[in-house]
């Protein structure tokens, strides 16, 4: 089994680490005090979805990036985010990992926010990481509001997975959606931001054929829904959040150098906002951590969801 060389540091603390010699157990210690979860629901359901991306390389040849998401589903809420960390909370499983390296590096290209959605309140929270800032919005829930207004609604229907679902399409942030949905489920639930259906979306497509999400599986299980908190996530607004995102990983230097826009590295290990800043990676390369983010050396060609 290959090494996983991984160094991390808080504030003026070094440490070289061997995965393999409890990784886990040797960060836990200091990110207590910094990084915690509530228990904030029980699921009804879990879906899991796969995201695609088409995009280019830093040489702009032609890939796709993809990534596993977890949607927890209450009838109070919701929880989207990666798989791995699903995995994490509900069975300990440890991701990083040199055999889980490419992957890793492939799911940092994606760029998809953590979605929670709060039905009573009617408030949507969503959290993204723009190295080495974590930020975090809180706004009305769109599809309680007024966007994404779903028309065009399709007679036709498919089957996915084994259910019967609908078509309908909407515009939501400068996007066009294609949605199918089954009325099996009828919850107005979806992945992302995306709902406010008579039925669980099971697949979404852009209009342009970039970005969608489609269903990989859907059981009913109940686990536990967690809310993190932590030391370090600056409250932002929705709009400015995107702005802040496109501008930065839209910017023709990220894909060679997705850290451009970070002159004085140094400077981070004093940076407040900064929990841990280190490595990550295997015997053919290695990429950044920063606030427990992926970054490679080289990005593929930002697309963004929302603009």
């Amino acid at each position: 089994m290959k090494n996983l060389l991984i160094t991390i540091s808080v504030l003026t603390l070094t440490m070289n680490i061997n995965a393999q010699d409890g990784y886990d157990e040797a960060i836990a210690t200091f990110l207590a005090a910094q990084l915690h979860q509530d228990s904030i629901d029980v699921s009804d359901f879990v879906v899991v979805y796969k995201y695609t991306c088409k995009t280019f390389d830093a040489d702009n040849k032609p890939v796709t990036d993809s990534i596993r998401l977890a949607l927890q589903v209450s009838n109070n809420g919701s929880r989207f985010y990666p798989y791995y960390k699903y995995l994490e909370d509900t069975q300990g499983v440890d991701y990083f990992t040199p055999e889980n390296y490419q992957l890793v590096k492939s799911e940092a290209f994606c760029h998809i926010p953590e979605v929670w959605m709060d039905y009573k309140e009617r408030k949507q929270t969503v959290r993204d990481i723009i190295a080495p800032n974590n930020y975090e919005t809180c706004e009305n829930i769109p599809w309680l509001s007024t966007t994404p207004a779903w028309t065009e609604w399709d007679r036709d229907t498919v089957t996915i997975k084994g259910y019967l679902c609908k078509t309908a399409r909407c515009e939501f942030h400068g996007q066009g959606w294609t949605a199918r949905y089954t009325e099996e489920i009828p919850i107005f639930a979806g992945p992302w931001k995306l709902g406010g259906l008579p039925g669980l979306i099971l697949d979404a497509e852009s209009r342009d054929g970039i970005h969608r999400f489609s269903l990989e599986s859907l059981s009913n299980v109940k686990t536990t829904i967690y809310y993190e908190h932590n030391a370090i996530t600056q409250k932002i607004s929705d709009e400015k959040l995107i702005k802040q995102r496109n501008k930065i990983f839209g910017n023709k230097q990220y894909p060679k150098n997705p850290l451009y826009y970070i002159t004085d590295r140094q400077s981070l290990n004093s940076t407040a906002n900064v929990i841990n800043l280190g490595y990550f990676g295997d015997d053919n390369e290695i990429g950044d951590i920063i606030n427990g983010a992926y970054i490679s050396d080289k990005a593929h060609v930002y697309q963004p969801l929302e603009k």
